[in-house]
């Protein structure tokens, strides 16, 4: 009775043994997916800001670009009319002369 009891009790205490192994392997998992999902919320929140910094420049050249375009239709449209009068003598002369080649 008392090797029966002796094998119970040691029975009992690999038993807890596992058991305890169990919980801490489960606990290791548990933390390993909570350190996996805490690099993947890194890594979204890196390529967020990435792509934020990428659009923000993107639409600093897009206004960089607005602005020349502005500025060379605004110079061209000036050197055009200052050159609408040369234009209008030219086409005056051709008329009278009859001469093509200016």
């Amino acid at each position: 009775m008392k090797n029966i009891s002796d094998e119970q009790v040691e029975r009992r205490k690999r038993v807890k043994g596992m058991e305890k192994s169990i919980r801490n392997k489960e606990e290791n998992v548990l933390r390993r997916e909570e350190r996996e999902k805490h690099q993947r919320d890194i890594a979204e929140t890196a390529a967020h800001e990435n792509k934020d910094a990428t659009e923000k420049q993107m639409r600093q050249n897009f206004m960089i670009h607005k602005l020349w375009n502005a500025f060379m239709r605004k110079k061209m449209e000036k050197e055009m009319k200052d050159s609408a009068e040369i234009d209008e003598a030219f086409k005056k002369i051709k008329t009278a002369t009859g001469v093509n080649d200016v």
